[in-house]
């Protein structure tokens, strides 16, 4: 009876560990779910939270990586690192161009990190037209552009506001022109290489906000510089 009864105790043992298990499971999911509704107001500390936590938990292994393997992590903070480098070249190139800092922004997404001007920046109104102050900004930009080895896609967009049709049949046109003159400008006057540069045009296709606000229009009124991340 004493070895019978011995022996369920450690029977009982060998199981709690399971009931632990689980509780750490369920303890890290919330806690990966808080993280994501606080990636909604702050990207940028996300960032940083994430690329924490893979150091700290091995990603590579859940992902079905190699044990011990570290590469997708260090890549991870080497692409944050840059986006905090050209994030920082941005913020100078709008103090010396007196730029209001709401006008210019810079986000890390997943196809690369992108630069947001806003469209008064760089023409006039409904124009596809460089404002002559726009060279000294796109100059600016191609400084930061230039020593990348990425390829770099220009994009237009507007709000839906339809243009004046003496000028432009829809937003596709006005949103195109505008992309082809930026291109057209780092090529020729700011020697970009060519072969680094595409001009896109989405008109009010692809807006950054969905308010019908002068504010949501102002945002989607822009052009943006897509440094496309390199394909792994």
């Amino acid at each position: 009876m004493a070895r019978r009864k011995v022996k369920q105790e450690e029977h009982v043992d060998q199981g709690r560990w399971l009931a632990t298990y689980a509780d750490l499971m369920n303890l890290l999911l919330i806690f990966f779910i808080i993280l994501f509704a606080v990636s909604k107001t702050d990207a940028i500390k996300y960032q940083q939270i994430t690329f924490s936590l893979q150091r700290a938990f091995n990603v590579d292994v859940l992902q079905g990586g190699e044990p011990g393997s570290i590469g997708d992590v260090s890549a991870g903070e080497t692409r944050f690192q840059e986006f905090l480098s050209i994030r920082s070249q941005i913020e100078s190139l709008e103090a010396v161009n007196s730029t209001s800092t709401e006008s210019v922004t810079v986000e890390l997404t997943n196809e690369g990190i992108v630069i947001h001007m806003e469209d008064s920046v760089l023409f006039p109104p409904g124009s596809a037209e460089l404002r002559p102050e726009a060279l000294r900004v796109l100059d600016g930009v191609a400084d930061v552009l230039g020593p990348l080895p990425n390829e770099v896609r220009v994009e237009g967009h507007t709000d839906d506001t339809t243009p004046d049709p003496l000028e432009y049949s829809s937003n596709w046109e006005l949103s195109t022109d505008r992309a082809v003159n930026v291109v057209r400008y780092l090529t020729a006057g700011a020697h970009m290489p060519p072969e680094r540069l595409a001009a896109a045009g989405y008109g009010e296709f692809r807006p950054r906000s969905q308010e019908d606000t002068v504010e949501g229009r102002r945002m989607n009124r822009r052009v943006s510089f897509v440094i496309v991340a390199p394909r792994v």
